[in-house]
């Protein structure tokens, strides 16, 4: 005991352990969200848990992933939206699983009270996704929220929680370790980043798509084409107004979703049901609030439109039937809305749209939910 008590009391050992716990006290204050990393997958959702509906009181929610977060601009579809005093608010992020979504959806729900609908953007691809445990980025996102919300959505959503995922959403040192640890390495670029974002707070805009790179700089008309002609591209000759290694990244990256086609790995059934589970999960706890819910099928650009063809449209429509009732639902398409020989002019990759697109699809959406809301 005597020998444990002298252990104890030098200070090369408690010193450390201090540190550590009134750091851990720190962290747990919730005051390190101010100085994440802007625009990670975590600031992301505290920026959007800060913004949305912060100037305008919506009667609308748009929920979804980035094509949703990059391809509607918000303030052009409330111009459009105006004369008929419909108001939409989008809380749709980047990278964002269905239990992301849920989230955040339940998280702005609580300061939209006028809120009657959800305009939840899908891609035909999403069932065959699923899988029991979660991915990085969304452990990432759930931990921003608090402990017994993001577990009880998980808990719904039928996720294998491991003790390591515990331990990150319970132990803020560990949720937020990377990030600290990119913080150190340069401080002085985190600082940069906190201050634009900083005098972002001050337009009330999520986001606003400004990207004006074309999928077009890299000629294909097919997916296997399509990561030839990226792999290929010399961009230094190619020039900085027509595409950068950001760019040719995503590029290469979603033309490579189509190669390895969810819906025809193994298991995609299982993973179907268990996301359509989830899927009835989220709409039960829509409609017990007594929300509508429209449910959008995005586009894709058409070097990849077998992800969108019509056969995969039935794992879609068996799963909708078990997971909401009809009175409550409204479905969109916009799968085909921006087909057309100028159709990879609108795309920054082959999934994401840049600003001419993005301006096309908000007019699109506009002209579909319209007389919806004005019905409701």
């Amino acid at each position: 005991m005597k020998a444990i008590r002298s252990i104890l009391g030098d200070p090369r050992i408690y010193v450390p352990v201090l540190f550590l716990a009134l750091f851990e006290l720190f962290m747990q204050t919730g005051l390190y969200k101010h100085l994440l990393q802007p625009r990670s997958y975590a600031d992301n959702v505290n920026r959007i848990l800060r913004l949305a509906g912060t100037t305008r009181d919506p009667s609308a929610l748009i929920l979804g992933t980035s094509v949703a977060y990059q391809g509607i601009q918000v303030p052009y579809l409330n111009q459009l939206l105006e004369k008929d005093g419909i108001v939409v608010e989008s809380g749709a992020c980047e990278g964002a699983r269905l239990e992301t979504q849920h989230l955040i959806m339940r998280n702005l729900l609580t300061h939209m009270p006028n809120v009657k609908t959800i305009i939840h953007f899908v891609e035909a691809s999403h069932p065959a996704t699923a899988r029991d445990h979660m991915d990085l980025a969304n452990r990432s996102m759930v931990a921003q929220f608090p402990r017994s919300e993001t577990l009880y959505v998980l808990h719904g959503h039928n996720y294998q929680l491991s003790y390591s995922d515990y331990l990150f959403f319970y132990i803020r040192t560990l949720t937020y370790q990377k990030d600290f640890r990119d913080f150190v390495l340069d401080p002085l670029d985190r600082f940069k980043g906190i201050g634009r974002r900083h005098r972002e707070l001050n337009t009330g805009i999520v986001y606003e798509n400004k990207y004006d790179y074309k999928l077009s700089a890299f000629p294909a008309t097919n997916a296997k084409e399509c990561v030839e002609a990226a792999l290929k591209a010399d961009i230094a000759k190619m020039g900085k107004d027509v595409t950068d290694e950001h760019h040719r990244r995503a590029v290469l990256q979603t033309c490579n979703i189509v190669v390895q086609d969810p819906l025809n790995g193994p298991g995609h059934a299982q993973w179907s049901s268990l996301y359509f589970d989830r899927l009835k999960f989220t709409y039960k706890d829509i409609t017990d609030r007594g929300i509508k819910v429209i449910v959008v099928f995005a586009p894709y650009a058409q070097i990849i439109q077998d992800l969108n063809a019509e056969y995969r449209m039935k794992v879609w429509n068996d799963g909708l039937a078990g997971a909401i009732t009809p009175e409550n639902l409204n479905t969109v398409d916009l799968r085909h809305s921006l087909d057309g020989p100028k159709n990879s002019d609108y795309y920054y990759d082959t999934i994401h749209l840049n600003r001419q697109g993005a301006t096309l699809l908000t007019q699109a959406l506009a002209d579909k939910i319209r007389p919806i809301l004005k019905a409701k």
